[in-house]
């Protein structure tokens, strides 16, 4: 089964958005006009990065609250991966679980993989599966 106009978005992606960071625009590029998909555990580590930046010195934590809230609206259909895969794509590629499941994913669905984490993004064009920014 192929997704057209789908993409996988992992957790660097969403949270540029969210959080307003400096690559905020690579990463709407990435997202722009598709249906996003992502393992499970995307909103977990959106929640993780969320309480290390509230937990950051001149950080305001209402702020950082209100981005992940607006990170949370986001409209993404969650994917339980095959845990057998993730182990055999980590274990191969030398990548956490977290990323391997990012990319069990994105293979699965047959659609690219939205990251910012440049290791990430050359395990999955060398697979063949690397977003390349959608046009505005």
């Amino acid at each position: 089964m192929q997704f057209d106009g789908a993409v996988v978005c992992d957790a660097s992606v969403l949270a540029s958005i969210a959080f307003g960071d400096p690559h905020s625009e690579d990463a709407r590029a990435l997202a722009r006009l598709r249906r996003l998909f992502a393992p499970s555990l995307l909103r977990y580590e959106l929640a993780h990065i969320a309480v290390r930046r509230s937990m950051t010195p001149g950080d305001d934590s209402g702020r950082v609250l209100q981005a992940f809230a607006a990170g949370l609206r986001v409209p993404v259909r969650l994917v339980e991966p095959s845990w057998q895969h993730v182990f055999e794509l980590a274990r191969t590629h030398r990548l956490s679980a977290y990323d391997a499941s990012y990319l069990q994913v994105a293979l699965a669905l047959r659609v690219p993989l939205a990251t910012l984490d440049s290791r990430l993004a050359q395990v999955a064009d060398g697979l063949g599966i690397g977003a390349r920014p959608h046009p505005a």
